[in-house]
């Protein structure tokens, strides 16, 4: 049986799939890479600006945004992915089990 939580899940993530993986990578990736160096820019900018020069720090940052995020965004498809396959598997295998003592009395 699903849990609520479950269900959210399942809509969710069906609904995150549709266009594929590479359509997924490229939203995220994008648009993550884009918000994390706006974070890094101001974090650069109150405690690391000292130490490097403004050239340095703008490189090192996109950089730095592009690899943690695509880092991220591969690792949550596959997570996702491995969690909706359990438990449509495990729904399954419930609902053959279920089947199967029907079946037998």
């Amino acid at each position: 049986m699903l849990t609520p939580a479950e269900k959210r899940f399942i809509r969710y993530w069906e609904e995150q799939r549709t266009g594929g993986k590479i359509k997924y990578y490229l939203l995220y990736i994008l648009i993550g890479t884009f918000i994390a160096i706006l974070c890094l820019f101001f974090l650069y900018s109150l405690w690391i600006s000292p130490i490097f020069t403004l050239e340095f720090g703008l490189v090192a940052i996109a950089i730095t945004a592009f690899v943690a995020v695509t880092l991220i965004t591969v690792i949550t498809w596959h997570r996702n992915e491995k969690k909706f396959r359990n438990i449509i598997q495990r729904e399954i295998q419930e609902g053959q089990m279920k089947d199967e003592s029907e079946g037998s009395v």
